[in-house]
């Protein structure tokens, strides 16, 4: 009696000191998801650490906390991504932490929750200005595949998005990725603009009936300490995704330029195009003396194009083709493109795949340095949307890809295993990678799906040439097919 007491006490406070301030409407939205992998060979490889099951879940949930019409807060975390028996879920963790293996939710990493966006989002009184302040999501235009391959991640910035006539608007941004110097308790460590990555850029959204053009371009700026802490300027990647050879480079920072279009037209319907152009370049400072290949700079683009009929109800056709350069087998030079981070960049739904399918994920297929995958060209088919039955939805592609980095690339055994190669990611010109998924969706309740992807890789990788260069595995084990299916259970609310 005494507790509950208490705590109407409590309760009465905080509702007492709510009245001091202006109230904000609270409105919640997520997407939780909870799936089962099975997999065989996702890294192409035979060796037995990629089959099996197992059963993976992640919640993301987003408040918004609305003050009126012209301000906002939003606030979104993450727990997980992570699986079934272990850290968070494992048995116990929701007590204390353990230990034998299952670490339990008062450890850092995947068990805690994450931080995935937190940021002002208001309009400048009298004007249509809008202001985005904080962590958040920052992405250049694509209009085809899932999201820009330069930039199109959680970063902490600045933007704002300024109309100037009703089919015309400017949209621009600071994004600082990477801060080393220490401050406060921490303030010991202080390098600096050495220690930053900066980064800033611009596009336009140009909208009138029928098409939408949108030209982009950006700068990074990145120190030599932090480039020391986890930017690598050889692949253009942000923290965690750190080639070995960075640490033997004498630079003093690397400078970063992009720029690019993104075409949509509908003015051809039932017929839809939507095609991106990118171009990404960086450059080191200094002497920029390393062991692997784009130790003095890389430069390359992207290029891709895509068709869809939209006039058939139960089908929506679709024809795409994409080019990426690729590196050209030199110690100072690489051709491909430099790019900044992008969580989301996918052609197809398997091999270059991050976003379906939470569990089981195997560094070679699906890691988070999807810029490995640079160095390519690729055509596909897909019949989308196909509608059948009630509430049940396909999606199948077909997609064939083959390499445009010199064979010569694999000469380099440091850049083969420490990351700006990798065995599984990266396409020579003598590798080609042929895949087939069927994508399915039965809608339960209007906020809750019930999926399974099925998945299939056939790899023609030059087994001679990648076995020399990871040394000491045997070709007989590489380049083998891969296999997925994924069941899937999803709450979007």
């Amino acid at each position: 009696m005494k507790k509950l007491a208490l705590s109407l006490v409590l309760m009465a406070a905080l509702v007492a000191g709510a009245t001091t301030a202006n109230a904000a409407t609270i409105k919640a939205t997520g997407a939780w998801e909870i799936d089962g992998q099975l997999t065989s060979e996702n890294d192409l490889r035979k060796d037995g650490q990629d089959n099996g099951f197992s059963i993976g879940q992640r919640m993301r949930t987003a408040f918004q906390f609305i003050a009126n019409e012209n301000l906002k807060g939003v606030f979104e975390t993450q727990v997980g991504t992570n699986s079934w028996g272990k850290g968070l879920y494992g048995i116990g963790a929701g007590r204390t932490p353990s230990s034998a293996g299952n670490a339990g939710s008062l450890t850092g990493g995947n068990g805690n929750i994450q931080l995935r966006k937190g940021y002002i989002d208001f309009k400048w009184p009298g004007t249509k200005a809008n202001f985005l302040v904080g962590y958040q999501s920052l992405a250049l235009p694509a209009a085809f595949g899932t999201g820009n391959a330069i930039l199109d991640d959680h970063v902490a910035g600045a933007a704002a998005v300024v109309p100037v006539t009703d089919n015309f608007s400017l949209v621009g941004g600071y994004a600082r990725a990477i801060d080393v110097n220490g401050f406060g308790s921490t303030k010991s460590t202080q390098n600096g603009a050495n220690g930053y990555l900066d980064a800033a850029f611009l596009y336009a959204n140009i909208d009138f009936t029928g098409f939408k053009v949108q030209p982009f371009a950006a700068y990074s700026y990145a120190g030599k300490s932090a480039i020391a802490a986890g930017y690598d300027a050889d692949s253009g990647v942000l923290a965690g995704q750190v080639a070995a050879n960075t640490s033997n480079l004498n630079v003093d920072g690397s400078r970063g330029y992009y720029a690019g279009v993104a075409f949509t037209m509908t003015a051809l319907d039932p017929f839809k195009v939507m095609a991106d152009l990118n171009y990404g370049r960086n450059t080191y400072n200094g002497t920029g003396l390393g062991n692997g290949y784009g130790s003095m700079s890389r430069a390359g683009w992207l290029f891709d194009l895509a068709v869809d009929y939209t006039g058939l109800s139960m089908v929506t056709p679709e024809a795409f083709f994409a080019y990426t350069t690729g590196a050209n087998g030199t110690k100072k030079t690489d051709g491909r493109m430099s790019t900044l981070s992008a969580e989301n960049w996918t052609y197809g739904s398997f091999w270059m795949q991050t976003a379906n399918g939470i569990a089981g994920t195997v560094a070679g297929i699906n890691d988070s340095d999807s810029k490995r995958n640079l160095g390519f060209w690729a055509v596909g088919l897909s019949a989308k949307d196909i509608k059948l039955i009630d509430k049940l939805s396909h999606t199948v592609n077909l997609v064939y890809f083959r390499g445009t980095n010199n064979i010569n690339v694999l000469d380099n055994t440091t850049a083969a295993t420490s990351g700006a190669i990798a065995y599984g990611r990266t396409l020579t010109t003598k590798d080609s990678i042929f895949e087939i998924d069927l994508n399915s969706k039965y809608q339960i309740y209007e906020e809750l799906s019930l999926g399974l992807d099925l998945g299939y890789i056939n790899a023609d990788l030059d087994k001679t040439s990648w076995a020399r260069a990871l040394g000491g595995v045997g070709s007989e084990n590489l380049s083998k097919d891969a296999y997925k299916a994924v069941v899937m259970l999803n709450y979007n609310f």
